[in-house]
């Protein structure tokens, strides 16, 4: 089974903010060229077996996606895709909207982004998230690593603060996303150190030098059984995240250098995503 943990669904037009086009613009992103979002999502995510699903809140950097939205588009087709609820620790009424998304609309897992939310992951607000989280068995998978927003600390995306809150909720099911770069050699460390955190690997492939570093530095440190597949639909589809990860050593051909071997690739494609993180299967949840 093939699971993409990582999409984004989202209606630029009335979802951003003006300060977050101002950042998209600054970086000569258009969100014209990602279409209807929406339909994309539903066809292109057929790559896999199961996605999961998200949306933004994060009134510090201006992303506004609703919940109720997100959790709509993903009982069109509830056989294959999971919502996992994304909750701004920065703003007021967060545990209620975590409560709604999870008690009514069906969330499965959380999504968080410190560096978005401008909220340091150890905050006292953020551990009210967690102890809801470790309570009803849901995953938060987290935004780790760099990103275009600007006027947040980037401090708060690298790995190491992941550490304590790790050895305070031990039994918290974590995802560190787009493996924490350019901070690999950190969420590696630290994936190593805790049983139940783990790193996607989505939004890499494009960079093929810096991805093949971190795919060798996995290799070395014994680590790639705790990374998941996952795309970051619609910066980049399944389907092509699936080709560019299966591609990864044309980069070094005939250079000498060491190849990633394909079971490692392969390994990491087919990791049973819903038992690392403790999600039920789409087509077996009752409606």
């Amino acid at each position: 089974m093939i699971v993409d943990v990582h999409t984004h669904v989202f209606l630029a037009e009335t979802d951003f903010g003006p300060k977050l086009k101002a950042d998209l613009d600054r970086c000569g992103v258009d969100p014209q060229v990602w279409g209807n979002v929406a339909e994309r999502h539903l066809e292109t995510t057929k790559a896999a077996d199961v996605a999961v699903v998200f949306g933004l809140q994060a009134a510090a950097t201006d992303w506004n996606i609703p919940n109720e939205h997100v959790a709509a588009h993903v009982s069109r087709a509830a056989d294959r895709l999971l919502f996992f609820a994304s909750v701004d620790p920065g703003g007021s009424g967060f545990m209620e909207e975590l409560e709604k998304c999870h008690q009514q609309w069906g969330a499965v897992g959380v999504k968080m982004s410190p560096l978005y939310q401008n909220v340091h992951p150890a905050d006292p607000r953020c551990y009210e998230i967690y102890r809801y989280c470790v309570k009803h068995g849901l995953p938060v998978l987290f935004h780790a690593g760099t990103s275009f927003v600007s006027g947040t600390p980037l401090d708060y995306s690298r790995p190491i603060h992941f550490d304590a809150v790790a050895m305070d909720f031990p039994e918290l099911r974590m995802v560190l996303a787009h493996l924490a770069h350019p901070w690999e050699g950190e969420a590696i460390a630290l994936i190593r150190r805790h049983r139940h955190v783990y790193c996607d690997l989505s939004a890499l492939y494009y960079r093929p030098w810096q991805f093949y570093n971190s795919m060798r530095l996995l290799v070395e440190y014994r680590t790639h059984e705790k990374v998941l597949f996952g795309s970051d639909f619609p910066f980049t589809t399944t389907g092509d995240s699936l080709k560019g990860v299966r591609e990864l050593n044309n980069i070094i051909a005939g250079s000498g250098l060491p190849i990633v071997p394909s079971e490692v690739i392969e390994g990491i494609i087919h990791r049973d995503t819903l038992k690392c993180l403790g999600l039920p299967n789409p087509k077996s949840i009752q409606r």
